[in-house]
């Protein structure tokens, strides 16, 4: 038995064992620890790990990822918090804590085993009987026992194997069956979908028409699209503009350009009330026709069906199997919309979503859902446009609801997509939403959402070094895309691994896929780094670029980390201003609250209260919260945890996260900090999210009168900047360290602390209350009477 942080791996019953109590794995998960464990002197590569799991058979590296979520979610109930299976990025995986070996317990009492093999001429039974003297064994063979039979049992004999040689044919059959149905015509495809030529006499219907097309393509696992902002970028690398036709010869080298395998056309002609729909897959190599397919409907309404029928057609001649096209299929009718104006609508606010039409695209989805009230895909597009254009959280969240209780009538990745969103959003269950993001990647593994919401959802939880490997899996599917970039980037430097997020930042801003967002997150990289060259290079392109509200937000969080507090007053004011000059109000009074908390925590609370206060707080925010009880506005963030405790019962951060954290800083706000420790203690599994939970955690214990376990906390957050670079957190933690020491009489490495704490912030106002104190009490520890 291997025997670490109060589990037990029992090899002979081949279990895992917390404190007496077997926890259920999967054979696979439980070989996993064990060749983990067995190898936990050195770190284990994925392809070992992969060979030696699957030794023969080929198996996706997400396969590998699965099993090892389901063993850290069992490896989770130890209290010490430590990681038990560590990420190291780029090589694999380490068994990363002590484990001891030791004598298992031996099965008391004789033991029987009974195995059988068998053949079509013989049957061997053993029998394995083992005790403390001997072990022996005994064989019964029967040789055609047929021949010797009497002739009564003999008709029996016959007729039981006639029935066995029958069950025997439909088995087989069925298995032949099966495999017919599975077998596929090659390996996945990817297709560049262009427009249709011919019209229906109805521009709206035309583009419905493709739209619906491409959401029955959507739903195979094995022809993916290449989706159309890749396909308007490349165009405009063509020096082409997106709107124009796309010819047969611009096809063909989108196709190239895209890495795809084909190109898909489609054709509608009209003869009266009569629509004949015709839709080719040609070769990007030599413009051969690979499948083609067509569908006749004799009115408009039969519209759908007949691009049902068309999409299915062509996925099979791409090779796609019978059974996979079955099971992910999402009709248009009546499942998806058995509505054409619903349809028109959806097709149109897709089109205005691509050209930054926001607002229009939400009042084209409110009809489309007015048209067909059960047009799920509709309802969660409004949740995710009404999320980020109005910042409004209650209509969102009812899109969504709705989006939910539609879900049934969705295809698969549909389906896929809803229940992500909602755990996300309605729920909040993190654990939840990672497992459906792990699910759908499997079985959409070119899907860019899938790999980017798995990102973001293990970034939420602190889990880096995966969010890392999903992050790049969405790169690599869609290098272009500014913030799949920033989303690798940031994942990168949360691990450490710095280099590489400044290689990603300038291998972005290399393609020409610049943004704001993009800058503001590699203003944070060069910080980190303390890359001065990095650094002006995102200033300068800033000066040149003066409406970039995101990038001056991140000056003004370096501002408030460096104690500059009047510059970043001037900062976020001048933010905000863009933001609501470009409409978004909502976001500016987010934003300015956040930033009004962060000069709170910094030490100038009057002008950090006033801009708490200057807008109403977020319900939904758990920082809000946290900044009315550090006023001492207990009443407003008691009232406001309850109501998210009853909102949101099975959110992970909520209940997790946010609820200790708030109720720890209303009782460090009534001067109850051991209320405060014993609250916060508990929430070690989330040290690894940020530098905010060991920072409120070690203010605690220094104000409880513990400071070794403060010197602990606050050595963490100075350990990982990484976390969050820009944080004032970091030069404060010198400042509460040499607190903490001094209270240990640690007098040398207190004044260092002091010192180091000064140092960083040389550049802060003059009049900054962290400074004033922080040469006072350095300067009281150095001028103590040799006596004392």
């Amino acid at each position: 038995m291997i025997r670490f942080e109060e589990y037990a791996i029992d090899r002979d019953r081949w279990q895992l064992i917390w404190r007496n109590e077997p926890l259920p794995l999967n054979r696979k998960t439980f070989d996993l620890l064990l060749y983990l464990a067995d190898h936990a002197d050195r770190v284990v590569g994925k392809d070992e790990l992969l060979r030696t799991l699957w030794p023969e058979s080929f198996v996706e590296e997400s396969n590998l990822t699965q099993h090892i979520f389901l063993l850290r979610k069992a490896l989770s109930r130890h209290e010490s918090g430590a990681k038990i299976i560590e990420t190291v990025p780029g090589r694999g995986y380490r068994f990363a804590v002590a484990a001891s070996a030791v004598e298992g317990q031996q099965n008391p009492g004789n033991q029987m085993v009974i195995s059988a093999s068998e053949s079509i001429t013989r049957i061997t039974l053993e029998e394995e009987e083992e005790d403390t003297s001997k072990l022996s064994f005994q064989e019964l063979e029967v040789s055609h026992p047929l021949l010797s039979a009497p002739s009564g049992k003999r008709r029996l004999y016959w007729v039981a194997g006639g029935l066995v040689a029958v069950a025997a044919v439909c088995v087989i059959g069925w298995f032949g069956w099966q495999r017919w149905m599975d077998r596929t015509g090659g390996p996945p495809v990817q297709v560049v979908v262009t427009g249709m030529d011919g019209t229906t006499g109805d521009l709206t219907l035309d583009r419905a028409l493709l739209a619906a097309l491409r959401i029955d393509l959507s739903q195979s696992p094995f022809v993916s699209l290449v989706p159309k902002d890749t396909v308007n970028a490349t165009l405009v690398e063509m020096k082409q503009k997106p709107d124009d036709p796309i010819t047969v010869v611009t096809a063909r080298d989108l196709c190239e350009r895209t890495n795809s395998q084909a190109v898909l056309h489609g054709m509608v002609v009209r003869n009266g009330t009569h629509f004949l729909l015709t839709e080719e897959a040609t070769s990007c190599v030599d413009g051969t026709t690979l499948a083609s397919a067509r569908q006749e409907a004799g009115k408009p309404e039969e519209l759908p069906r007949s691009i049902d029928r068309l999409a299915e057609s062509i996925r099979r001649k791409l090779g796609e199997s019978r059974n996979s096209v079955a099971r992910f299929s999402a009709r248009l009718s009546p499942a998806t919309t058995a509505s054409l104006e619903a349809l028109k609508a959806y097709s149109e606010s897709s089109r205005m979503s691509e050209q930054g039409k926001l607002p229009e695209a939400i009042n084209l989805l409110k009809q489309a859902v007015a048209d067909d009230p059960g047009f799920a895909v509709a309802w969660n597009d409004l949740w995710a446009y009404t999320a980020s254009v109005n910042g409004d959280p209650i209509s969102a969240r009812e899109a969504i609801q709705k989006a939910y209780s539609l879900r049934d009538s969705a295809g698969a990745l549909e389906r896929l997509t809803i229940t992500a969103h909602y755990d996300m959003v309605v729920v909040g269950d993190l654990f939840e939403s990672e497992r459906n993001y792990q699910a759908w990647t499997q079985l959409y593994p070119r899907s860019v959402i899938a790999w980017n919401g798995l990102s973001l959802t293990q970034q939420e939880l602190g889990h880096y070094p995966d969010a890392e490997i999903s992050a790049a899996h969405a790169v690599a599917l869609r290098p272009r895309y500014a913030g799949l970039n920033l989303n690798l980037a940031l994942a990168q430097m949360s691990t450490g691994n710095g280099q590489a997020a400044r290689a990603t930042c300038q291998h972005a801003i290399d393609q020409g896929i610049d943004s704001d967002h993009l800058r503001a997150g590699c203003l944070s990289v060069a910080y980190m780094l303390h890359d001065s060259a990095m650094l002006k290079t995102q200033r300068d392109w800033a000066a040149a670029h003066p409406q970039t509200p995101l990038f001056t937000i991140g000056e003004a969080g370096i501002a408030v980390g460096e104690g500059r507090f009047g510059d970043a007053g001037r900062l976020i004011a001048h933010a905000a201003q863009i933001l609501r000059n470009q409409g978004l109000g909502s976001q500016a009074d987010a934003y300015t609250r956040s930033m009004g908390i962060n000069l709170i925590e910094a030490g100038d609370i009057e002008a950090g209260t006033r801009m708490l206060r200057a807008s109403p707080p977020d319900p939904e925010s758990g920082m809000d919260l946290v900044g009315l009880a550090e006023i001492n506005d207990i009443a407003a963030a008691t009232a406001g945890v309850r109501a998210m405790e009853k909102e949101h019962p099975q959110g992970t951060l909520w209940k997790l996260y946010w609820e200790p954290i708030i109720h720890a800083q209303i009782a460090m706000a009534n001067r109850k900090p051991h209320d405060a420790v014993t609250l916060l203690e508990p929430t070690h599994q989330f040290d690894s999210k940020g530098i905010d939970l060991p920072m409120r955690r070690g203010l605690a214990y220094l104000a409880a009168g513990q400071p070794a376990f403060a010197e602990k906390d606050f050595r963490y957050v100075i350990a990982n900047q990484r976390l969050d670079p820009t944080s004032s957190f970091y030069p404060l933690a010198w400042l509460q360290l040499g607190r903490a020491l001094a209270r240990e009489n640690n007098r040398t490495a207190a004044s260092d602390a002091y010192q180091h704490f000064l140092t960083l912030w040389v550049h802060a106002d003059p009049d900054a209350i962290f400074v004033r104190q922080a040469k006072q009490e350095l300067a009281s520890l150095q001028t103590v009477a040799p006596a004392q």
